[in-house]
């Protein structure tokens, strides 16, 4: 019972089938290049064949053959011997039959001959030798001539016992080489289907299948979909860190706009002079939850088309949108025709969010600098600003999330602390790079790099 059960289960095996597919195409390959070998031998053979007889025949037209003494004479010098290969019958126009060596008794019983359907030419006598006929006519005389062919069937018969031996042995040599490629290729195989049956997207369990160092294609499959994976864990990480940074920040604004709702129901009757300054902290917090929700949004949607788009045009549309609500005095160094690969709105957003950065940092008197420029195939922007700056142990920190530096000189600063954080994942995600350094003489430059389209 066991053993059947092993057995159904190995017929059931990737190995087992993969190994009866290589096999059936080793054997069919195998037979067809048997039989070609063989039919190629066989052709050649014929013609070969042919070629001896035609060459009889163009010795016999240009001897001199009108008398029975010449025919004599030429069926005995080139027809005669044990070891010629012709057998020539020659019916003279007198009605004399003239036969070369051995060949009256061999035309004897030409009427059992039999005749293959291919070669028309070949006939076979009863004792199952072969023989290539032809007829001409020399004068009056009708000619009919027979080529020995035994020494050759002998020849295409140890062909073919070669070529089969031959087979037989590619065939359990192949067998074993096939088996082992099978089992070789077959068992990352199993593997990766074993993992990918067992991977769950629970929550910190990140996936991953085991990437094999051969077969090439085999590690090829798994590195990319371990890519896959990648991406779809780094998707499922975005969600809940939305879900997570939307409770986390929408709940402090709706617990305060409730207290003054309450606050309104409780005392406006009494107290009117309440509601006034309710009704515009219910305002400003809505405005401010309406602007986070919209940051929380994009770091949740970060997929887009990817479309060849004009950096410089983008910065300057960008710069003059805010210019009118700038108190500071704005400088543009931009180089044209700057190109890259992404989506408009995301890089939109990614100068608006530094320009504003820059703005809420730096006093009404100062200077913010927006450069472009082409460096090395990379696109390379700059916003410098002449604000507060930011410290070396925070130039890091104010990507992360929520995280506002300096918070007792920023803490009268609009803001919600997620701006720099969408800056830096919009970056990352077109193969960009941001860095914050000090500004000359006072204030902070962000540097952004985009590869150019080739």
């Amino acid at each position: 019972m066991k053993t059947a059960k092993k057995r159904d289960s190995w017929r059931n095996s990737t190995q087992y089938r993969l190994s009866i597919r290589f096999i059936l195409i080793l054997a069919c390959s195998m037979l067809v290049l048997s039989l070609s070998i063989i039919a190629i031998t066989i052709v050649e053979l014929y013609d070969s064949t042919k070629e001896q007889s035609d060459l009889l025949v163009e010795t016999m037209e240009k001897a001199e053959t009108t008398s029975q003494e010449e025919w004599i004479d030429f069926l005995e010098t080139y027809t005669s011997g044990e070891s010629s290969p012709y057998y020539v019958r020659a019916v003279l126009d007198s009605g004399e039959i003239i036969y070369s060596h051995r060949a009256k008794e061999l035309f004897g019983g030409f009427s059992d001959f039999r005749q293959l359907l291919i070669f028309t030419n070949i006939l076979w006598s009863e004792d199952f030798e072969p023989y290539f006929y032809t007829r001409v006519n020399k004068g009056e005389a009708q000619v009919a001539i027979l080529v020995e062919m035994e020494e050759k069937l002998e020849l295409v018969e140890g062909i073919v016992s070669l070529t089969v031996v031959l087979t037989v042995i590619i065939m359990i040599v192949g067998s074993a080489v096939i088996y082992r490629f099978a089992r070789n290729f077959s068992k990352p195989l199993v593997q990766m289907n074993q993992e990918i049956s067992s991977l769950g997207l629970e929550e910190n369990q990140i996936g991953q299948l085991t990437v094999p160092d051969n077969p090439q294609e085999v590690r090829t499959v798994s590195e990319s979909f371990n890519q896959l994976l990648e991406k779809q864990q780094q998707s499922l990480e975005r969600e809940k860190q939305f879900v997570a940074d939307a409770s986390h920040e929408l709940r402090t604004p709706l617990t305060a706009i409730r207290g003054h709702v309450n606050l309104i129901n409780r005392r406006g009757k009494q107290h009117p002079e309440v509601i006034p300054k309710s009704i515009a902290f219910i305002d400003r917090e809505s405005k401010r939850m309406e602007t986070m929700v919209e940051q929380l949004l994009t770091l949740g949607r970060l997929e887009g088309e990817r479309t060849e788009i004009d950096l410089s045009q983008v910065i300057i549309q960008t710069a003059e949108e805010l210019q009118v609500m700038m108190p500071q005095r704005l400088v543009m160094e931009i180089e044209e025709g700057v190109l890259v690969l992404g989506n408009q709105e995301h890089f939109h957003q990614i100068i608006r969010n530094l320009i504003e950065n820059a703005v809420k940092y730096t006093e009404d008197d100062g200077t913010i600098t927006l450069c472009l420029t082409k460096k090395k195939g990379h696109a390379v922007a700059e916003i410098a600003d002449t604000g507060i700056g930011i410290s070396d142990d925070e130039k890091q920190q104010v990507f992360e999330r929520f995280y506002r530096a300096d918070q007792s000189r920023s803490s009268k600063i609009a803001g919600s602390g997620i701006g720099l954080s969408i800056v830096r994942t919009l970056t990352l995600l077109y193969d960009g790079t941001i860095r914050v350094e000090d500004n000359e003489p006072k204030g902070s430059r962000f540097i952004l790099s985009f590869p150019l389209v080739k």
